[in-house]
C-alpha cells in the first residue's frame, strides 16, 4: 500500500513539472504540447522519406503480420487449455504499479515506447514507400504509458490499392516482430545456461550464515552444474543433515568454494535467484548493471511479443481488424472482428494479474 501511495505520488509530482516546464518554456516549441494536463505529445510534421528498399521487401511486412495472426490464435488457444486442463492460469496481464513496480516498471515503459515508436513508425515508413501521403510521425507520454502515433492522409490512403492498404497496415505488427526476434536472440548472447544469479538474500537465512551474498553466481552444487533452479532444490529437499559444497563466482574475486552444512529440516537457502549474464559480461559491467541489461531485454521481448499478436488479432481498434475489413469487405470482416472479440476474451478468462 506503501508502495502504491509513493508510486502515485511521484507520478503526480513528475505531471506537475512537466505542466510547469511547458508554461515557462517549452510552449515555445511547435512541435510539443502539454494537453489535459496529463498528455505530453511531440510530433514531427516534416516529410518522412520513402525507402526503395522498404519497397523491395513489401511482402515481408505481410508475411510476419500472417505469421504473427497465427501465432495470437495458437497462444490463445493454449492459453485456455492449460487454463481448464491444469487449472493454472499461463498468462499474466502486465499492470503499471500493480503487477509491475519498481525497476521492471521503468524497464517495460521504456520497451513500450520503444515497441510503439518502431510500430508507428514503419506504419509511415511503409506508406510514403507505397506513395500514399503521411500528415506527422510523433511520440507521446498518456499519463503514464508511452505511445506513439502516425497521421496518413485519409483521402490518399483511402485511394490507394487493397494491397498496398494491408502492406502499411502489417508493417507496424511486422516491426514488433522483427524486435521480438531480434531482442530474443541478443538474449542468447547474454545469458549462459549454467549458473543462477543470487538477486537477493533472506535475513538469518542459511545462504546468509554462509556467506553467500547479493550478485554471487552459484555455478554448481557437489560437483553437479546448475542448469536451472530444481537442481538446487533438488539438494535442499534431501531429507537429512548434509553438507553441500556450492561453487561460487564473485566479482573481482573469482571462483570460490563455499561448504554449507544444511540441516534435515531446512530446505530453503534463502535467496532469490535469476538467469545469469554472461560472466565476462558481468566482469565488463558488474553483475548488478549486466542482470539490469538482461532484464531489459527480456521485457523488450515480451512487450514485442505481446504487442505484436495483440495487434494481429482481428478486432474493431487494432491493425489486424482493419486488414480484416479490406481483405474480408464488411460482412465479412464484422464476422471475423467478432471471432478476434472471442478470442481476447478467451485470453483475458486464462490470464492473472
Amino acid at each position: 500500500m506503501i508502495t502504491l501511495v509513493v508510486f502515485i505520488a511521484v507520478l503526480a509530482l513528475t505531471w506537475i513539472l512537466i505542466n510547469l516546464a511547458y508554461r515557462a518554456y517549452l510552449y515555445k516549441y511547435p512541435s510539443i504540447s502539454v494537453k489535459y494536463g496529463v498528455l505530453l505529445v511531440v510530433k514531427k510534421s516534416r516529410a518522412i522519406k520513402p525507402s526503395s528498399v522498404i519497397r523491395k521487401v513489401s511482402v515481408l511486412w505481410t508475411a510476419l503480420y500472417v505469421f504473427a495472426l497465427v501465432l495470437a490464435v495458437y497462444t490463445t488457444i493454449m492459453s485456455a487449455y492449460t487454463r481448464f486442463t491444469q487449472k493454472e492460469p499461463s498468462v499474466v496481464i502486465l499492470v503499471p504499479g500493480i503487477s509491475i513496480t519498481g525497476v521492471d516498471l521503468v524497464f517495460v515503459l521504456i520497451a513500450v515506447c520503444i515497441a510503439a515508436s518502431v510500430h508507428e513508425y514503419l506504419h509511415a515508413k511503409v506508406a510514403v514507400s507505397s506513395n500514399i501521403k503521411v500528415k506527422g510521425f510523433g511520440v507521446l507520454v498518456a499519463l503514464l504509458l508511452p505511445l506513439a502515433f502516425v497521421e496518413l492522409d485519409e483521402s490518399s490512403f483511402e485511394s490507394a490499392s487493397k494491397s498496398s492498404k494491408i502492406k502499411v497496415l502489417a508493417a507496424g505488427i511486422a516491426g514488433n516482430i522483427i524486435l521480438y526476434f531480434a531482442a530474443s536472440l541478443v538474449l542468447l548472447g547474454l545469458v549462459q545456461s549454467a549458473g543462477i544469479l543470487v538477486t537477493s538474500v533472506d535475513s538469518n537465512s542459511l545462504a546468509e550464515k554462509c556467506g553467500i551474498k547479493p550478485y554471487d553466481v552459484i555455478l554448481a552444487v557437489n560437483g553437479t552444474e546448475i542448469t536451472s533452479i530444481s537442481v538446487l532444490r533438488e539438494y535442499m529437499s534431501i531429507p537429512e543433515n548434509t553438507t553441500l559444497e556450492f561453487t561460487v563466482w564473485r566479482f573481482n574475486t573469482g571462483l570460490k568454494n563455499i561448504t554449507v552444512f544444511k540441516p534435515a529440516n531446512t530446505t530453503l537457502l534463502g535467496i532469490r535467484a535469476s538467469v545469469t549474464p554472461r560472466l565476462v559480461l558481468a566482469e565488463v559491467l558488474t553483475p548488478h548493471i549486466a542482470f539490469y541489461v538482461v532484464i531489459f531485454t527480456i521485457w523488450l521481448s515480451i512487450v514485442n511479443f505481446s504487442l505484436a499478436l495483440i495487434n494481429a488479432l482481428p478486432l474493431y481498434i487494432t491493425d489486424g481488424g482493419r486488414i480484416a475489413n479490406i481483405t474480408l469487405g464488411k460482412r465479412g470482416g464484422v464476422i471475423a472482428n467478432s471471432l478476434g472479440v472471442a478470442l481476447l476474451a478467451l485470453l483475458l478468462m486464462s490470464s492473472r494479474i
